[in-house]
């Protein structure tokens, strides 16, 4: 994934998944991060993924196709 805009994109979409966690795009990746000020830094797309599902509760499936796709709700 990249572009700063792409990667802020996908960082909209992956936010929307959670419900007290943040996700934002930084340059060669996304950082995801609590409340409680926790943060996990994701340097590749499949590492997002796998962050969003666990936080979230949802299939790898859904957030993978989520995260990327263009006309997400």
């Amino acid at each position: 994934m990249s572009g700063p805009r792409r990667r802020a994109d996908v960082a909209r979409r992956m936010s929307e998944l959670l419900r007290r966690d943040h996700v934002r795009a930084i340059p060669s990746g996304w950082v995801v991060s609590a409340p409680t000020g926790s943060a996990v830094v994701c340097r590749t797309y499949d590492e997002l993924v796998d962050i969003v599902s666990r936080r979230s509760g949802l299939e790898t499936a859904h957030v993978r196709e989520r995260g990327l796709s263009a006309h997400a709700m």
